[in-house]
């Protein structure tokens, strides 16, 4: 029976040591004193496990590097992820966009049925404390040294410590360090999933205001992104679902400047459908006309920038009009920065997967060393996607191929 140490207590590591104790033993080593603390924060607390959509379908949302995920995915899949949790007799459900989450939308209820099941399989799991550092001899990796100075041995170690968001839950990035020491190149971390930092100072008046099912768009080196989703104005920009999907495509772009944006806040109505709209009702003001289709709030504080707050359709100008349906349709706001990766959901960058073998998680460069999760240069878009990676390589760099 061969000895496994799997560094780091989330959702990679515990699938990891899960998967592994099938016919090893294993040692999960946390820095904290439990287990999936980030894990918990997921889904704002409901826990987004996975992604009911095929397998197939997944790779369009992976952000980076999606086809370094088809042994993993196809290994262990979401249907597979969600039998897994039916035989541990947790109840979910699916939602808007194909999201699963618990039944009860307590992210609770899915550490306790790992941790169950890791006590279930022998998992000596190693509380409070931290890896400094791996033994590496040969180009084999042999063990690790912890904080307090004790050497651990293994024949196969799993590193799933995250990235360097949320560092509170201890995936700061520390094991970047070491990993780059031993070798390994590191692609630069960017914050992934966050919200977006705006130039124009209107946006503080619409602070709070939520919209549906916007389309956000730029082009980049003439090429073009476009995401689509629920956003809400923040007193310093805009965040919310579809902006965070977007912050993820442009993060690495803002390192050369500032980004023009274009959001399409009706994008199922022509603009010809909102010019009716607007002159409807004649004796009433376009703002009263418009109200149905959009929030007062918003419509309030745009035609008060355009000095139309009292106009009524029957005094409008052409070119008014125009703008309003501008600033509905095509609104341009400029994106100055992000937030820090300390309030990202993910990260993006991490060791790079030129040096992973995807079959099973492997280091290219050392020996027994293996690799899982978020620490990996992968990241996608919101949906469950994210944690679905987490516990598809998992599973696959535990597994005895």
């Amino acid at each position: 029976m061969a000895k496994v140490i799997v560094v780091g207590a989330g959702p990679a590591g515990i699938m990891a040591a899960i998967s592994s104790s099938k016919q090893n033993e294993v040692i999960l080593i946390e820095r904290n004193n439990e287990i999936g603390k980030k894990l918990r924060l997921t889904g704002g607390g409901r826990c987004n496990i996975t992604n009911n959509r095929n397998i197939e379908d997944f790779f369009d949302k992976i952000v980076n590097n999606n086809k370094f995920l088809y042994s993993s995915f196809y290994t262990f899949s979401n249907y597979d992820l969600l039998e897994y949790f039916s035989k541990n007799n947790l109840d979910y459900k699916i939602e808007y966009d194909e999201k699963v989450y618990t039944k009860s939308d307590k992210a609770d209820e899915v550490i306790d049925t790992l941790k169950k099941d890791l006590l279930k399989n022998k998992v000596n799991i190693m509380y409070n404390t931290k890896v400094c550092d791996l033994i590496v001899e040969n180009n084999e990796a042999i063990g690790v040294i912890t904080d307090n100075g004790e050497k651990i041995f293994c024949d196969k170690l799993i590193i799933t410590t995250g990235g360097k968001s949320h560092p509170t839950t201890g995936s700061d990035g520390f094991m970047f360090d070491i990993l780059k020491k031993h070798g390994h190149t590191i692609k630069p971390l960017y914050p992934a999933l966050i919200p977006l930092v705006t130039k124009e100072n209107f946006v503080k008046n619409l602070q709070g205001v939520a919209m549906k099912e916007v389309i956000i768009r730029t082009k980049i080196k003439k090429k073009k992104i476009e995401t689509q989703g629920d956003m809400i104005f923040t007193h310093f920009g805009i965040s919310g679902p579809g902006v965070l999907k977007f912050s993820s495509y442009i993060n690495k772009e803002l390192d050369n400047g500032e980004i023009e944006i274009t959001l399409d806040f009706l994008p199922h109505i022509s603009k010809d459908k909102i010019t009716r709209i607007i002159r409807e009702n004649p004796n009433k003001n376009v703002l009263t006309n418009l109200k149905g289709i959009l929030p007062q709030n918003f419509l309030k504080e745009i035609l008060s920038l355009l000095n139309l707050s009292e106009a009524k359709p029957n005094e409008l100008k052409k070119e008014d009009e125009n703008k309003i349906i501008e600033c509905i349709k095509e609104m341009k706001l400029t994106i100055t920065e992000m937030l820090t990766i300390k309030a990202a959901m993910v990260t993006s960058g991490g060791v790079s997967v030129k040096e992973i073998n995807a079959s099973n998680m492997e280091s290219k460069l050392i020996k027994n060393l293996f690799f899982a999760g978020e620490v990996i240069d992968v990241d996608a878009e919101t949906g469950g996607y994210n944690l679905q990676i987490a516990f598809s390589t998992g599973y696959l760099a535990g597994s005895d191929y």
